[in-house]
């Protein structure tokens, strides 16, 4: 069987009106059923929420670990800055990380001076804790991913035993 040519041509090339595969029409067909039968179940549309009850929120809520906060165990710094050896590893590590921001004597650059008694985040030991830990905005990294809890103690032992040396700048 032969289709037959349409009543056009263009530049002496005849055009056949030749039917789709019959594969080709089916799987345009079972696409579209599909598409009818997703948009039904799932929420498809900004005012249809679907049959299947499921949400981004809830996809998102089931994947999330949800960790409960740790007991705080944090240690007695002024203990801590009791050990000389405590305090020889705290400046270690204070000095390859805090340093270029602190300045070596933790005199203040670029963050502030740890050496007097006003501290802009509280100077009490869970606020020092929390800021090495946590960071704070506008340029301290948090250091909790970083370091491990025993360096953080060491560090913040250090940084403890820095505070109330010199007196406050006059404002």
């Amino acid at each position: 069987m032969e289709a037959p040519i349409l009543d056009h041509s263009c530049d002496g090339i005849e055009e056949l009106d030749n039917p789709l595969p019959r594969w080709w029409l089916y799987l345009f067909y079972l696409s579209i059923v599909f598409s009818i039968g997703y948009a039904v179940y799932y929420p498809s549309f900004w005012f249809w929420p679907g049959t299947s009850g499921w949400s981004q929120e809830k996809q998102w809520a089931s994947t999330t670990v949800v960790k409960s906060a740790p007991v705080s165990s944090d240690p007695n710094l002024a203990e801590l800055a009791a050990r000389p050896e405590t305090l020889e590893e705290g400046k270690k590590l204070f000095s390859s990380n805090c340093a270029s921001c602190h300045g070596n004597n933790a005199e203040g650059k670029i963050g502030p001076c740890l050496t007097d008694s006003d501290w802009k985040y509280g100077n009490e030991d869970k606020d020092l804790f929390e800021t090495i830990r946590k960071g704070r905005p506008g340029g301290m990294p948090a250091w909790g991913t970083f370091l491990k809890s025993d360096q953080i103690n060491t560090v913040a032992a250090y940084v403890h035993s820095l505070g109330n040396t010199t007196q406050a700048a006059s404002k």
